[in-house]
Formats: C-alpha cells, sequence, structure tokens
C-alpha cells in the first residue's frame, strides 16, 4: 500500500464563513474556554457573544483552539454552529484524497501540537501560526485504509462518549433526587446549618516531603464528578489542602468557583491522603450526612449563589468567606432519609468510578495506537480485531 506525504494546505483551509449571532443558541456556540484540555472534548458556552456575527463550523469540520496550543483543544463538529475567532475551523478540500474524520485524528496527534506549540508566537499567550501550521505534513494512506483507521479510533471515542454521557446521567439522577428529599423537608421548622452537615477543612496531619498524589486547580473539572485519572500526578507534599477518599473539593477563588470546579474524591485507597489547590475547600460529611449528599449540595445553584455572595476581595482575587459559608439553610434532614439518599446514589457514583476508570484505559489505548496507525507501524487488520475484543 502506497502511503502520500502531503502538507496540511493540500487537503484543507481555513473556513471563513460567519454565521449570526441571532441565529445562534447557546447549544452551539463554543469559544476557547468551552474546549477541554488534552483533547478532552467540549462543553457550550453559557452565553452568546455581544457581536453580530461570529466564525461558522458545520459537520465535518474541525475545530482548534488557537491559543495556548499546549493545551491541545481540539474537537470534531457534528453539527452546525459558531464559534470565537481565536478557534480555527478547519476544514477538508479534497474529501477524494483525505477522510474528515481521518484529518481530524492527524490533527488530533501530541505530534500536530507540538509542532503548532514550536512556531507559536507571544510569552504569556502564544498563538499558533496560521501559516505556519497549513505547513504540518502528514501521511496519506488509500481511503479504504483510512476509514479502517478511522473506525478503530472512533469506536474507542463512542466509548468513551458513552460512558461520559451515562456518568452525566447518572449525577443528573443523584441531584434530582437531592432536590426531592429537599422539597419533601421544606416544612420543617427545624433547620440546620451547613456546619450541621459537614467539617469544612478537616484537619489532617502530614510530613514535609511526604510524596503524595497531587491535584492541581487546572485537573479540577466543571462538568463532571471525577477527576480523570491523567490529571493525577505525584509530588512532594510541601503546602496545600489536604483531603482523602470521599471528601467533596469545591473552587473558593473566583473566577474558579463561578466556573463550577468541584470534585468528588473518588480516586484514593481508604485512609490515603492527597492534597491540591492553597484554593480549595475541602468538605467532609458529619453524621448527619453522606459525601454524595454534599457532592449534590455544591452543585445546587441556591448554594452557589449564596457561596458567590459570600466572596470578599479585591476584582479577580475574591474568595468565599468560610464562617458566612458554614451558615447556610438546611433542613433537617432525618437519619432514615440521609441513609436511604446514601444507599441509592452510592451505587451510581460508585458506576461513574467505574466508567472513569474504563475511560482512562481506553484513552491510553486510543494515545498508544494512534501515532502507530497514522504511521503504518501497525498493522490495521489485527488492530481492528483487538480493538473489536476490548469493547
Amino acid at each position: 500500500m502506497e502511503w502520500k506525504d502531503v502538507y496540511l494546505k493540500d487537503v484543507s483551509y481555513y473556513s471563513t464563513d460567519r454565521i449570526s449571532v441571532d441565529d445562534l443558541t447557546i447549544l452551539n456556540y463554543i469559544s476557547t474556554e468551552n474546549m477541554f484540555s488534552n483533547r478532552q472534548g467540549i462543553t457550550y458556552a453559557s452565553s452568546l457573544p455581544s457581536t453580530k456575527t461570529v466564525s461558522r463550523y458545520k459537520p465535518g469540520d474541525i475545530l482548534i483552539s488557537n491559543i495556548r496550543p499546549y493545551f491541545k483543544k481540539i474537537w470534531y463538529a457534528d453539527k452546525t454552529g459558531g464559534c470565537s475567532n481565536d478557534v480555527l475551523v478547519i476544514r477538508n478540500s479534497n474529501p477524494q484524497k483525505i477522510l474528515n474524520r481521518f484529518l481530524y485524528y492527524c490533527l488530533f496527534t501530541d505530534n500536530f501540537f507540538d509542532y503548532v506549540m514550536s512556531g507559536a508566537k507571544g510569552a504569556k499567550m502564544p498563538r499558533g501560526d496560521k501559516d505556519e501550521i497549513m505547513k504540518y505534513q502528514i501521511s496519506l494512506p488509500p481511503l479504504n485504509v483510512q476509514e479502517q483507521i478511522s473506525n478503530i479510533l472512533t469506536n474507542i471515542d463512542d466509548k468513551i462518549n458513552l460512558n461520559t454521557k451515562i456518568n452525566k446521567t447518572l449525577e443528573k439522577m443523584a441531584l434530582t433526587l437531592y432536590k426531592k428529599i429537599l422539597l419533601d423537608n421544606s416544612d420543617t421548622n427545624n433547620a440546620k446549618k451547613l456546619s450541621d452537615y459537614i467539617t469544612l477543612n478537616p484537619r489532617i496531619s502530614v510530613k514535609k516531603g511526604t510524596v503524595l498524589k497531587y491535584v492541581d486547580m487546572k485537573a479540577l473539572p466543571t462538568d463532571q464528578m471525577s477527576v480523570s485519572n491523567e490529571d493525577i500526578i505525584e509530588r512532594e507534599f510541601k503546602s496545600g489542602t489536604k483531603f482523602m477518599q470521599n471528601d467533596v473539593l469545591l473552587a473558593r477563588i473566583t473566577p474558579c468557583l463561578e466556573n463550577g470546579k468541584s470534585a468528588f474524591v473518588d480516586f484514593l485507597s481508604e485512609g490515603e491522603i492527597a492534597f491540591g489547590s492553597t484554593e480549595f475547600l475541602v468538605f467532609r460529611a458529619s453524621e448527619y450526612s453522606c459525601p454524595q449528599f454534599l457532592y449534590c449540595l455544591i452543585k445546587d445553584p441556591n448554594f452557589q449563589e449564596f457561596a458567590k455572595q459570600s466572596m470578599v476581595g479585591t476584582s479577580g482575587r475574591q474568595r468565599i468567606q468560610n464562617d458566612i459559608l458554614l451558615e447556610y439553610n438546611l433542613p433537617n434532614i432525618n437519619s432514615e432519609q440521609m441513609n436511604r439518599f446514601y444507599e441509592t446514589t452510592k451505587k451510581w457514583f460508585d458506576n461513574v468510578r467505574l466508567n472513569s476508570i474504563e475511560n482512562t484505559r481506553l484513552s491510553q489505548i486510543r494515545d498508544y495506537l494512534l501515532p502507530r496507525l497514522l504511521s503504518g507501524e501497525i498493522d490495521v487488520t489485527r488492530a481492528e480485531k483487538q480493538i473489536k475484543e476490548v469493547l
């Protein structure tokens, strides 16, 4: 089989199409902030821009954030929508020579983002050089081989996406049950404070120099409960916020709080200690609560608004006031109700963790296969059989 080396400009171009903001909803507008690092997809914007028009993308286009290429933000469009000017819209110009999905996976690689970064301009906020990006070289096998390679990688990504959707559904189910338990107890006169349900920033002793798992603010997710395994590193403890299994983490500083940065700690073994940013708050369940209830609590829009209102400090560096946060009112939920909530939601949270572990494994398989399939190092037919067994 003959493989041909071509430049990106030989098979694609930057789309200059525009779309009216009036024709958009927040469900199809994307800015660089809505694209996740390390090629983990996108979410949609919470508001539309004030401009009259934005860049237009359509199904089959490839969207790449051109700000700080080392974040590796890329997405394969499955609908028509709009995006900010800092998102490059790359469109296939020669479908007879290259498949859309194959082009996407050619740009999904570490090699591509390293290449973009090598020619980026700017110190604090580097941007890729658009002319240089189009000089990126890729190898093209015959279309039938492109299709085989694309199918292998797409099947893995589809399974990852399915697990992610299941996790979001399970989280929504937990939030629905949380709202019901609040509603069922809304008439009680015997209200409690948040301080009755949690221990805030529990004291944990660790010797300096001890190697522990570490989670920084960047790793704290905005759209899922679990921290991705690839974002967890190990380092010596010097200072930071300490936490344990089943604790709940909440960013206490602007704009991270407003962006919804939070997590359920489900990646540690029993008794294991980890640490993270000093800008984390740690919620630990008291005898009147359970960890799953606390995670739903920090996702409650009413609680989030209360937390925002408690913030003080200079513009851009505002932080939650702990003493005010602990005064947040909650209904008096009896132990029988809380236990039922725990027993039900624990199964869901456990499934979320299992799906997250599987997604990490699948991502590792995909990232191992990707460069080897694109270079012809791995036999495609054999890889197809192995992936079928894995999935």
